[in-house]
């Protein structure tokens, strides 16, 4: 079965934790979800965890890629690049209202490499069940558009 590839920074426990219940409401609108900081648990060797995400990627009908901060997360750059070379359509999700890059918000490679790129303005009072449900939807989207094509 194909998943849904969730790549984002991990380095945090509060990254780790964002991660796993966005996460959550992705595998609550029923689909699986492959993420790292879960799948790799336990795998000490860099070069494991590197074939282990690339088989990840592989293995994945959509990527949603978390690009908050003033520059994005260089694995999860990598992760999008090398999903767009394999013509996985990626999900852009951008929860951080800093302006930064070349368009103000998302560095263009980035942001042209997107099937779709979800922005929430943090600035507003928005829970993170608000941001799993904004990306269910954009995720239910996707699918249409891989089905049909």
């Amino acid at each position: 079965d194909k998943w849904v590839y969730f790549a984002g920074p991990l380095f945090t426990a509060a990254e780790r934790q964002f991660n796993e219940l966005l996460s959550q409401y992705i595998e609550q609108a029923g689909y699986a979800v492959y993420l790292p900081q879960k799948e790799c648990q336990g795998i000490s060797s860099a070069n494991d965890i590197f074939r282990h995400c690339i088989k990840g990627l592989d293995n994945a009908w959509c990527v949603v890629a978390l690009v908050d901060g003033a520059d994005a997360d260089s694995g999860t750059c990598f992760e999008m690049g090398y999903a767009y070379a394999k013509g996985i359509p990626i999900i852009g999700l951008r929860t951080d209202f800093r302006k930064s890059a070349d368009d103000g918000h998302v560095n263009l490679m980035l942001s042209q490499s997107v099937a779709t790129l979800c922005f929430v303005n943090s600035l507003e009072t928005i829970s993170t069940e608000e941001i799993g449900y904004k990306l269910k939807d954009e995720i239910s989207r996707m699918l249409v558009k891989v089905i049909k094509s």
